[in-house]
């Protein structure tokens, strides 16, 4: 559960396509933080790349999102097709 001072790039990508990935799918955060089961600051300050996410919370989050891993780095227009869960 490591929070860092500075946000990588990595951590901004993926904490970005997270949350389109999570908007574009009609979800809250607190429902995506409830499905994937992880506390909804901790997903909050990983959309923001403010704190890495651990593999199994990653594996949690894209199960929730019923997206495969490579979703999360999609440019954004690759994601209107993405219907509402």
């Amino acid at each position: 559960m490591a929070v860092v001072d500075f946000p990588s790039p990595d951590d901004l990508r993926l904490g970005r396509g997270i949350r389109r990935v999570r908007e574009a799918r009609g979800l809250t955060l607190a429902r995506l933080a409830a499905e994937s089961r992880l506390d909804p600051a901790r997903l909050d300050l990983a959309e923001h790349g403010r704190a890495r996410l651990s593999s199994a919370e990653l594996h949690s989050v894209i199960n929730a999102l019923h997206a495969p891993l490579e979703l999360l780095f999609a440019a954004p227009a690759d994601l209107s097709t993405l219907r509402k869960l």
